[in-house]
């Protein structure tokens, strides 16, 4: 379920224990709940509680959200996407366009330059339309049949939906030229072969020949796309360069 959010990483000195009393201040004054996530940590706190956030380790450049729910919701996310411009770096929020909210060609902030992960908005309906144009990215146009296929085939083994309304279509297949994960909003949410609702996919297309560090990379990032609380940060975050950012934290992540 998507929600208002803002996205942000930590800036060289940390976290200032002023500044995030501050952020718990602005949050009381609200009835709506937020929820301090440090994304590259994995962990989370209340954002009304200074030394629970203080206690996550937030190190520079770790990615981190404040996920907002509530009937003032809207309201809240305005007052803390201002105070977090102030002092952090804001990379994107649901309350306004921010200045450094990244378009969807911005490149990756992950660290192996060899794995591309990238934004597709897409109006197609079911998921062999949506495989095709995944493909149109991942491949060469000589060997697009053959990853569609290998897309197909693999959906056909087993369902790669994982919950939450997230699937992840993958292939390791002679047809990538190069390893891609192409991350798509699907609005309206589609029906997936398995009859589940999904609203957000992250294919995940590798070459033959991966390199060892780029394989342990997506190793990392399938774990933590296995835990329904990701998944949800995820989904909650309806925007697809916050997504991105947060899906290079988990890559990035020891």
């Amino acid at each position: 379920m998507t929600g208002a959010f803002v996205c942000f990483s930590a800036p060289l000195q940390g976290l200032v224990s002023w500044q995030m009393s501050e952020l718990a201040r602005l949050c009381s004054l609200f009835s709506g709940k937020s929820t301090f996530v440090n994304v590259s940590k994995d962990c989370t706190a209340a954002t009304t509680d200074t030394l629970s956030m203080l206690a996550t380790g937030t190190q520079p450049n770790d990615i981190c959200l404040l996920l907002i729910e509530g009937a003032d919701a809207e309201l809240m996310c305005l007052v803390l996407a201002e105070y977090v411009s102030k002092h952090w770096h804001l990379l994107s929020t649901s309350a306004f366009t921010a200045a450094a909210n990244n378009p969807l060609d911005t490149p990756s902030r992950f660290a192996h330059p060899n794995l591309r992960v990238e934004g597709l908005h897409t109006q197609a309906t079911q998921c062999e339309s949506l495989f095709r144009e995944i493909v149109e990215r991942v491949a060469e146009k000589d060997t697009s049949m053959q990853a569609h296929a290998a897309f197909m085939a693999r959906e056909a083994h087993s369902s790669t939906y994982l919950g939450d309304q997230v699937a992840l279509p993958h292939i390791i297949d002679s047809s990538v030229p190069h390893p891609a994960i192409i991350v798509t909003r699907c609005q309206p949410a589609m029906t997936w072969l398995n009859q589940e609702s999904v609203s957000l996919c992250i294919a995940i297309a590798i070459p033959c020949d991966i390199e060892r560090t780029t394989l342990r990379a997506i190793s990392r990032l399938s774990r933590r796309l296995s835990s329904s609380a990701f998944r949800r940060w995820l989904t909650h975050c309806d925007d697809i360069p916050t997504q991105i950012a947060m899906l290079d934290a988990a890559l990035d992540q020891d």
